[in-house]
């Protein structure tokens, strides 16, 4: 994009972040494979002993793997299909195969990070959630989450006139949703053991949680209650250097116009911190996407 950071800007601001007390960052996107620096940006904060966690499409996993794996504690692949049908129809793109290939290399690998697939859950895949777990454990990743469609936000760089134009083609009908809450019940029960080994990173409640988020999307049921205290552990900076309190809120400046100790701890944010944990603001009640960790879980980056 634009304006994007360089790689020297980078470099500094890992230093800052790192003086800060930085302990884990989590590259997201976008894609940040597409990157030609991707691995000096690694390196920056290897140098500085910062956990790092890599969230990808895996399109160019497979090409780039020799090149960054070293880096990472876990790589997070968006996978939202067991078949190359079902994803390639959901992403509009023929990328199952390439995205496999990438999987089998990094599995093939004996020190390697830990593998993960992210399943964002909508009309088109809702009922593969027990057969994706299947395909997961088959292909020999550690871990599956899921997340439902996002339709309320433009985060992660989508454009929201876009979402609501598709809306209906994405989220659940009143059928579909009781039909989904009857699969889910099933699958809790059908895969106990995949929960208690945390190969299902999400609990039990968390997923019928999903289900009543897609309730209230129909006005059937209220949105799941939300505890976040992500702008209280973390904070989100695009690769133009805005920063936010997490990927759903509005930016409160920029790194390249002001030093991070006076961002994170402006009145600005440290009242929006208040709010959102006190779950004042609208955005964050129907957020799909939390975070609640412990001062002491971040500070010991268990996380």
């Amino acid at each position: 994009m634009p304006n994007e950071l360089t790689l020297s800007e980078i470099q500094q601001l890992a230093k800052q972040l790192s003086d800060f007390g930085l302990r884990h960052i989590v590259f997201s996107g976008g894609e940040p494979l597409l990157r030609k620096d991707f691995p000096n940006i690694c390196d920056a904060f290897s140098k500085l002993n910062v956990k790092q966690t890599l969230l990808t499409n895996g399109l160019l996993l497979e090409k780039r793997f020799t090149e960054i794996g070293k880096y990472f504690s876990e790589i997070i692949i968006s996978l939202d299909g067991p078949t190359a049908e079902i994803h390639n129809s959901i992403r509009g793109l023929e990328a199952f195969d390439q995205i496999i290939k990438g999987v089998k290399k990094v599995v093939s690998i004996s020190n390697r990070p830990q593998l993960s697939i992210r399943t964002v859950l909508q009309k088109r895949n809702f009922r593969l959630i027990s057969p994706m777990i299947d395909f997961a454990k088959s292909i020999g990743v550690n871990r599956i989450s899921f997340l439902p469609v996002d339709v309320l936000s433009d985060s992660f760089g989508r454009f929201n006139k876009e979402l609501i134009a598709n809306r209906q083609e994405i989220i659940l009908n009143e059928e579909e949703v009781i039909e989904f809450r009857e699969i889910v019940t099933t699958m809790i029960e059908k895969h106990k053991h995949d929960f208690e080994t945390k190969f299902i990173s999400d609990t039990p409640e968390s997923l019928l949680n999903r289900v009543q988020y897609f309730e209230a999307l129909l006005g059937k049921n209220t949105f799941p209650q939300n505890y976040c205290n992500a702008p209280n552990v973390s904070t989100v900076i695009t690769s133009t250097g805005e920063i936010q309190p997490c990927f759903f809120l509005p930016t409160f400046g920029n790194v390249r116009q002001n030093t991070l100790s006076q961002l994170v701890n402006n009145s600005q944010i440290r009242s929006l911190r208040k709010d959102v944990q006190n779950n004042k603001l609208e955005r964050c009640t129907t957020c799909v996407c939390t975070l609640n960790v412990q001062p002491t879980a971040a500070l010991l980056n268990s996380f």
